[in-house]
């Protein structure tokens, strides 16, 4: 049967889903040109075009709209759908290249938003457990990108420091980029991907000896 539909053709449910994209659009854009702190519910409701009391219906506060944008943000970065395929065509080139888009990714345009989020994290409770939950989505992608290069289960532990600096280096890159030329963070990113390819390297090698 098909789904009821409001004036204009469009269900409801998508009706609502297009509204609270179009609030999360405007909040991003006012996020990046004003700072998290420096925006509030009101602004967002003028350049939504969507009354403060509907955007309090579909978001309980303005962090939940951060949790919002944070993920979607995180699931593009990540792209997890693409390395999973690229670990079973069993390509480990392919996991190389998506090891090097994460630890050297194009800059964009919400980098400094998200600097600003990961910064909130030490006095926002809320932030702090939207970026939680974030990081254990990276590294459980990132441990999944590992584990296809060194499936050796006595070399868990390793792995799961390796993710944790691959994701600090990331984090630490980007701010890098803030403040140095293009150039000089390129180079960094290469140092830090050759260190890690040694680290795989030698684990590799010695599940090969084991």
């Amino acid at each position: 049967m098909a789904e009821a539909t409001e004036a204009g053709g469009v269900p409801p449910r998508d009706k609502a889903l297009l509204r609270r994209e179009k609030i999360v659009s405007a909040a991003r854009r006012l996020f990046i040109a004003n700072g998290f702190h420096a925006t509030g519910v009101a602004q967002i409701a003028k350049e939504s075009g969507i009354a403060v009391g509907q955007i309090y219906r579909d978001f309980s506060s303005k962090e939940a709209i951060v949790a919002q944008i944070v993920r979607a943000d995180c699931m593009d970065f990540l792209a997890p759908e693409s390395l999973c395929a690229g670990i079973r065509s069993g390509d480990p080139e392919f996991v190389w290249r998506w090891l090097a888009d994460f630890i050297r990714p194009e800059p964009d345009e919400s980098d400094p938003l998200f600097a600003e989020i990961v910064a909130e994290t030490a006095r926002n409770e809320r932030i702090a457990a939207i970026f939680q939950d974030t990081r254990e989505e990276v590294r459980s992608t990132m441990l999944a990108a590992l584990t296809a290069l060194v499936p050796d289960e006595a070399f868990a532990v390793r792995r799961r420091a390796l993710a944790d600096v691959i994701t600090a280096a990331a984090l630490g890159l980007m701010h890098h980029r803030f403040i140095s030329p293009a150039e000089d963070t390129d180079g960094a990113a290469a140092l830090v991907l050759k260190m890690i390819r040694v680290e795989i390297g030698e684990m590799q090698a010695e599940a090969a000896a084991g």
